[in-house]
């Protein structure tokens, strides 16, 4: 597992914010199974748009967690960027995958944010990254010679 070879970038965010943030979207995602409210999965969709594209500040979540956070003076816990934007990549897809084909076939939509909602309690729980293992042996092998 110490092999895994993740996405890289200079750039650092607060770990802590980010766990907690994924708790949130996580909720959302588990409400949208509970529910079948697609309300709560646009949401979610919402915030990981931000996110994907690299505009964490002005993700909803993202920036009541970090708001938080700061004003509590809790401790910053700083790691790399580029697994988590990846991560957030993966999220939106998924959701993005799940809201098109809640349309037609709402049970198979449960599944595929059960998908996401497995890849985002490992993060949360665990800090166990499954995005890392879908670039390492997805997306790696076409960029490795590069």
């Amino acid at each position: 597992m110490n092999n895994l070879v993740c996405p890289v970038s200079d750039k650092q965010i607060n770990e802590n914010v980010s766990r907690v943030t994924a708790s949130i979207i996580l909720s959302l995602i588990i409400l949208f199974i509970v529910t079948q409210s697609i309300w709560f999965l646009i949401f979610a969709l919402f915030d990981f748009s931000f996110r994907v594209f690299e505009k964490i500040t002005f993700s909803p979540v993202s920036w009541v967690v970090k708001n938080i956070y700061n004003s509590a003076n809790l401790p910053k816990k700083m790691i790399n960027k580029a697994p988590k934007i990846f991560a957030a990549r993966l999220g939106f897809f998924l959701s993005a995958v799940s809201l098109v084909i809640f349309l037609f076939f709402p049970t198979a939509a449960s599944v595929i944010a059960g998908i996401l909602a497995v890849c985002i309690f490992a993060d949360a729980a665990f800090n166990f990254c499954i995005g890392c293992i879908i670039y390492h042996y997805v997306i790696y092998p076409f960029y490795k010679n590069k």
